[in-house]
């Protein structure tokens, strides 16, 4: 015990106990810094307060269930409901007189010249 005692004795001599401290220091600086960052890359920005992730995963999950029953009908180029409306628009015509292809007014020809 006396030899350990006196081992022990020399290690601390060797220790400088202030540049413990200021390593210590350092290190609750680092872990301070390290918190706040992660506080700002936690941050939510346009997500309502109230949302509960749960709810998140269990519709998330629900959209993959859908893909997988998509592909398991075969329907991979299938067309989304949304494009496959009825109400939307029918590409332009050039039936009306004095309209071009896309519905714009054809441009007036010069009186006496040959098109």
């Amino acid at each position: 015990m006396k030899e350990s005692a006196k081992t022990l004795k020399t290690q601390f001599k060797k220790i400088n106990i202030d540049k413990v401290e200021d390593m210590q220091d350092d290190l609750a600086d680092l872990m301070e810094d390290s918190e706040e960052i992660n506080e700002i890359m936690g941050r939510s920005y346009g997500l309502p307060d109230d949302v509960d992730e749960e709810d998140l995963d269990a519709e998330l999950e629900a959209l993959d269930d859908l893909d997988l029953e998509d592909l398991e009908d075969g329907e991979e180029d299938a067309v989304p409901d949304y494009l496959k409306s009825s109400s939307m628009p029918s590409a332009p015509t050039a039936d009306v007189e004095g309209q071009d292809e896309y519905g714009l007014p054809s441009p007036p020809t010069a009186v006496g010249v040959a098109q």
